[in-house]
């Protein structure tokens, strides 16, 4: 009985180990565990059947080789696809890079063919009579359709988005009006986390009934827009060159396409502008239409545009009362950093005074150019709050630009071009919000000429 187990078990053994061989040449292909064992015990089941087919003529139950030859199959067959789908079908690609054919779809394939292969294979072997396994199935199906409908739904639905690819890995969505960027999608959700860090796991019906915005990975700069309302007393036109200008400034926003102002109608309280800009920074949405709306407020307060607000209560004399208090106010504090300043300091009361009611208080946001080197200029800029930074382009070709000084509240500068007209010898920008007192040559002249 020995003698007779020994060539089997040698037939057995032979197998076993030159499959070995193709698993040590493409282990890399199996990176996970369960990948390792799927594999051995396709192995395993190959040597039990070589076992079985040389050692017929010892007494062995024919259910026993049927159960190797089944287990062989459905082994095979899904090792077999495993393998199709890591080195050939992953490998394909469309047009934009993208697997030709998604992960969920592959994988539900995998499983229909595994049913498919497990039933075709028990027929064979094992005589199963497929009609009464299908009546069985269809009431079974109703009872388990209906206990995970919830389920399936989420299963079809990710294979929609899958097949249709609204969005891939890495873009950004606009979900309910909050930027959300996808990480990846699974057979029942799509895992999503926003600016501020947060998970999300959507439920893959919910995307499929939801109106999203996909603004890409950054790749290709997305537009986006705000809106904002003019005085009826202001020409539109030059409204909206401070719009793009205020806009172009903004950080984030792409020179190309350059930002566009958009007159879209008549309101109760003023004109209303749509300003469009693009960005690449889609990761944060949020803070780029922060800064676009920023420097639209500084803008539009340098260059004298009104923009409206509502009024609920209507008081004749009030707003001319809080006019005047806001311009004695103003007037008050110019006076007091103007007498700080060495080049008015020795001007008499009433020379102060005129100086104080002619300067123009104005805004600059962080990052924003007061004066640029090399222009025209006949202006004078006394620092009421914050600080800016000196600097002066270097001499040679391609050096950047030299940082001279910082000067805080109560420092000036522009005052050459304010005596003699020359052009600004430096370049200034604002560290942070800056507050500045801002007094033209047509101010000074009166005060000179006394």
């Amino acid at each position: 009985m020995a003698a007779q187990l020994l060539q089997p078990l040698l037939s057995a053994l032979g197998v076993l180990v030159a499959l070995q061989v193709p698993y040590l040449l493409l282990r890399r292909g199996f990176p996970s565990l369960l990948d390792r064992i799927r594999y051995q015990l396709w192995a395993l089941s190959i040597a039990a059947l070589a076992f079985l087919a040389f050692g017929a003529r010892l007494e062995i139950a024919p259910f026993a080789f049927a159960v190797a030859a089944f287990a062989t199959t459905v082994l095979s067959v899904d090792l077999g696809w495993r393998l199709l789908d890591r080195f050939v079908l992953v490998r394909q690609r469309d047009d934009r890079g993208r697997p030709a054919i998604p992960q969920l779809i592959r994988d539900v394939g995998g499983w229909l063919l595994l049913v498919a292969v497990v039933l075709v294979a028990g027929r064979e072997f094992f005589t199963w009579d497929l009609s009464r396994l299908v009546v069985g199935s269809a009431v079974l199906s109703a009872i388990v359709g209906f206990a995970l409908q919830d389920v399936l739904k989420n299963v079809f639905s990710g294979m929609a988005l899958q097949t249709e690819q609204p969005f891939d890995t890495g873009d950004w969505l606009e979900v309910e009006g909050e930027p959300r960027q996808v990480l990846g999608m699974n057979w029942r959700a799509t895992h999503m986390r926003n600016s501020l860090g947060v998970d999300f796991r959507e439920p893959n019906a919910n995307l499929t009934n939801a109106r999203i915005k996909n603004h890409g990975s950054g790749l290709e700069p997305t537009g986006l827009f705000v809106r904002v309302g003019a005085h009826y007393g202001h020409p539109p036109r030059l409204v909206k060159m401070s719009l793009e200008r205020a806009a172009k400034s903004a950080p984030g926003v792409v020179d190309n396409p350059p930002p566009a102002a958009l007159m879209v109608g008549f309101a109760d309280n003023g004109i209303q502008y749509e300003v469009r800009f693009w960005t690449r920074d889609v990761h944060q949405i949020t803070r780029v239409r922060d800064g676009v709306l920023s420097r639209i407020w500084y803008q539009m307060h340098r260059d004298g545009w009104k923009i409206p607000y509502p009024t609920r209560t209507v008081e004749h004399d009030s707003a001319s009362h809080i006019a005047r208090d806001k311009s004695a106010w103003r007037a008050h504090r110019a006076k007091e950093l103007l007498a700080t300043v060495e080049l008015f300091s020795a001007l008499p009361e009433e020379a102060l005074d005129q100086l104080a009611a002619a300067a123009k208080l104005l805004y600059y946001d962080a990052g924003e150019r007061l004066v640029t080197e090399g222009e025209t200029g006949d202006s004078l800029f006394v620092i009421a709050r914050g600080s800016v930074m000196i600097s002066k382009a270097g001499t040679a070709i391609g050096t950047t630009a030299v940082a001279l000084a910082t000067l805080n509240e109560g420092d000036y500068f522009g005052e050459m071009s304010l005596l003699t007209g020359s052009p600004r010898s430096a370049s200034v920008v604002a560290e942070g919000p800056v507050e500045v007192f801002v007094l033209d040559r047509d101010a000074v002249a009166p005060v000179l000429a006394q």
